[in-house]
């Protein structure tokens, strides 16, 4: 995966940034600016583990007094004790030793804030998202505060998204039914699970071939899509990266992938998508090159996706994707081929070295 990620909220919204940072199992540091309002998002491992937003500035102490489980002076006294010599402990430790405030009561209460601030996001439409890989700052570090919100055991973002949804939708959240479609999600992700750990290792034995942000990008079509194939494109030849989906070939299908050398020809449905630079969605066609990928795929879809990854207006690598049926048309694949236009700058880099 690419050390950042950047982009409008106009064009990939929080639920699709969540999700994408969810199936990466990233760490790293989400930024978000709307309209005068700054916040961030900490992941760990892929989990939301702090949160803040300068439209909620409510510290871990002031939600412990508002809850009554602390006094004023005693935060007072927990400050000072923890600015003394030799003191490196997180707010949270210390109200919980010095004034026996429940250790679960402290993660309950941040975790419900952590929610809120997070949810809030949703009502921001317009503005920019930066997301940058990184190891969460630890405790005593000098760039976090050490009133800072944090959660010791990590936040889904896949049920944030679930229930920041339904908030802007202004739907009651029914945990049951909440339950039931993590579930379901979980399961579609389970069933490319074989896959995504076979392009992981292969990311582990080709390094020099960007894994990173082919993985990501995988794991992200098969949110969408039965089955993906990506392509570095190189002058008019396609050098196959990466595949999930494709169960036929006794296991050998990356290896198989990473060996297709494809020529592209005018007219081609590719030649379209290199020239058009977009997204386009048909069936392939009689060119060597698409009879190739017809004959490794064995019964391709009549409608499939090719879409571009764009870097300084040249296309620099190519998905062909073949479509769930339920998501012809939605929301969230024209969100992946906003990420996809991201996605492109990422891979050239990768693929090139630097």
């Amino acid at each position: 995966m690419t050390d950042r990620l950047d982009g409008h909220l106009e064009d990939l919204g929080i639920r699709d940034i969540l999700q994408i940072l969810s199936l990466s199992k990233k760490s790293g540091t989400l930024r978000l600016e709307s309209q005068g309002h700054a916040g961030q998002v900490i992941f760990h491992a892929g989990q939301i583990i702090r949160a803040s937003s300068s439209q909620t500035p409510l510290e871990l102490g002031q939600m412990l007094i508002a809850a009554g489980l602390i006094s004023d002076q005693q935060l007072e006294d927990a400050l000072q004790y923890q600015q003394g010599p030799g003191c490196h402990r997180p707010l949270g430790d210390l109200l919980s030793e010095l004034y026996q405030v429940p250790a679960g009561t402290i993660e309950e209460i941040v975790a419900q804030q952590i929610e809120k601030i997070v949810i809030s996001f949703f009502s921001w439409r317009k503005g920019r998202f930066h997301f940058k890989l990184e190891e969460p700052q630890s405790f005593g570090s000098a760039q976090l505060n050490p009133l800072d919100i944090i959660l010791e055991t990590g936040l889904s973002p896949q049920r944030l998204a679930l229930k920041g949804q339904r908030f802007m939708e202004h739907s009651p959240v029914d945990e049951d039914s909440l339950e039931l479609e993590l579930a379901e999600i979980n399961k579609r992700q389970a069933q490319q699970g074989h896959h995504l750990l076979r392009g992981m290792l292969a990311e582990l034995r080709h390094p020099e071939m960007g894994g990173g942000i082919i993985l990501l990008i995988l794991r992200y079509a098969s949110e969408i899509m039965q089955r993906a194939v990506v392509f570095d494109v190189r002058g008019t030849n396609l050098v196959g990266l990466g595949q999930f989906g494709v169960d036929e070939y006794n296991n050998r299908a990356d290896e198989i992938v990473r060996k297709m050398r494809l020529q592209v020809e005018p007219g081609s449905l590719f030649a379209r998508v290199m020239t058009e630079k977009k997204a386009i969605r048909g069936a392939l066609g009689q060119s060597r090159a698409e009879s190739m990928l017809t004959n490794f795929l064995g019964h391709p879809k009549e409608q499939v996706l090719l879409a571009p990854l764009l870097s300084d207006d040249k296309v620099v690598a190519l998905l062909y994707g073949e479509l769930n049926a339920e998501d012809g048309d939605s929301q969230r694949l024209q969100a992946f081929e906003v990420f996809l236009s991201q996605a492109g700058l990422a891979m050239e880099q990768a693929l090139s070295g630097s």
